[in-house]
């Protein structure tokens, strides 16, 4: 590691530490909105959930029945994920390759600053369960139970690309030190515990309130740091 890239690590970390100082007043308030509501038990608003639940069953009994072809969905999924953030910070993808195996590459070309997002993005970005929030501010009461049975199915999916995939042998991760890798996809994982949890009572304005701050204030630390001109000298 050269001294480039070592002084980019440090920043990094301290982007990452200030990221999870942020992040644990509002984990703190998904603690006490899932196990201590200020109304009723737990187990008085286990409708809430019940729907999460039965999808992450769902899931899991699927997986199951589909487990010689799950190994090629999940890494389908990991590639896509590579891809999709690779897009988002305006990175080139060159090529997009699974095979039935269960291996996968893709190839980018671009700025360097989104490296590491790029690379990290498949061990803590659950990118279908979001796309079912989205939709899920959109669709009518009356499917709401639809969309939460799919986010579950999602949670569920994420959860074992999560455990099958991460590794000290994944180049992803390795390429990087270690310590920073996993720091990295652990803060990322508490961020969206918090924004998932939150989008989840889209109706509570006090929720809102708070998604919208801590959504402001990563998007405006990640704008300042990408906009860094020492990621231009890598």
């Amino acid at each position: 590691m050269n001294g480039m890239k070592r002084f980019t690590y440090i920043i990094w970390m301290i982007v990452l530490s200030i990221l999870l100082v942020l992040t644990i007043p509002y984990l703190w308030y998904v603690i006490k909105v899932i196990f201590i509501p200020k109304h009723e038990g737990f187990w008085g608003q286990e409708k809430i959930y019940v729907w999460l639940l039965l999808g992450i069953i769902v899931y899991f009994l699927l997986r199951m029945l589909i487990r010689s072809k799950s190994s090629f969905i999940e890494t389908f999924s990991h590639e896509l994920t590579h891809t999709i953030v690779a897009f988002l910070f305006g990175r080139k993808v060159h090529s997009f390759h699974v095979e039935d195996s269960g291996s996968g590459v893709i190839f980018t070309s671009g700025n360097n600053y989104s490296l590491i997002p790029v690379a990290l993005a498949p061990y803590c970005l659950p990118v279908f369960t979001y796309l079912l929030l989205a939709f899920r501010c959109i669709v009518g009461d009356n499917y709401l139970w639809l969309c939460d049975m799919g986010i579950g199915m999602t949670l569920c999916f994420h959860y074992y690309c999560f455990k099958t995939q991460i590794g000290n042998h994944q180049t992803d991760i390795n390429q990087y030190p270690l310590s920073f890798s996993y720091f990295y996809i652990f803060t990322a994982w508490l961020i969206n515990i918090c924004i998932i949890q939150l989008l989840l009572f889209p109706t509570d304005k006090k929720n809102l309130l708070y998604l919208g701050v801590f959504l402001s204030v990563i998007l405006v630390s990640a704008v300042r740091f990408n906009n860094w001109s020492l990621f231009d000298l890598l």
